[in-house]
This record gives structure tokens, sequence and C-alpha cells, in this order.
């Protein structure tokens, strides 16, 4: 059971952040550009397909945010008083460690 609930908070946390859009794609592309040494013409085109993406990526993020609210709402319905506050802790401990994942990749890109 803990090893279930362990999944669905890493995947509810996870997937939104995979989701999540990325600005102008700006990051990324100096993140391709200094791995992949892009020409200008490609570096024109990879920014434009990042913008022509970028709404169904903001959409696709609010459908995931709204699902991944919806599972934690199902699984605290099922816990006990005190294993919601640790359903939360766990959830809170898990976002502080991907957001430093996060950092971590974001300097790498730039």
């Amino acid at each position: 059971m803990r090893a279930l609930i362990a999944l669905i908070i890493s995947a509810a946390i996870a997937i939104p952040v995979l989701a999540s859009p990325h600005g102008d794609g700006s990051h990324m592309l100096k993140g391709l550009n200094r791995h992949l040494n892009l020409t200008e013409e490609q570096q024109t085109q990879v920014q434009a397909i990042f913008e022509a993406k970028k709404p169904r990526m903001e959409a696709l993020h609010e459908q995931m945010k709204a699902l991944k609210e919806e599972t934690d709402s199902e699984i605290k319905a099922i816990l006990t008083p005190e294993q919601v506050k640790q359903f939360e802790a766990m959830q809170e401990k898990r976002r502080e460690k991907f957001e430093k994942m996060k950092e971590r990749h974001q300097s790498r890109m730039e």
C-alpha cells in the first residue's frame, strides 16, 4: 500500500512538471544550441516549433494539473486524518526535491 501511494505521489508531482510550459522555450533552445551547435537558421526553426507547440502544452498542463488535484482528493478521502498529514508532508518533501532537480537541470540547459 505504501509503495502504491509513493508511486501515485511521484507521478502526480512529476507529470505536471514534465508537461509544464517552458515560456517561449528560450532556455531549452540555449541548451540545444550549446550541445548541438545549431546554425542561426536551425535556432530560428527550433524557436518556431516551441512557439507553435506552446498553446497545446499549456492546455495539457492544465488538464494534468486538474487530474492531479482530483487524484489527491480521492486519495485523501480514503486516508485517516493522520495519514492525510503524512501524505501532504510526503508531497511537500518530493516537491522540494523535484524543485532542486529542476533548478540543476535548468542551470545545465543555459
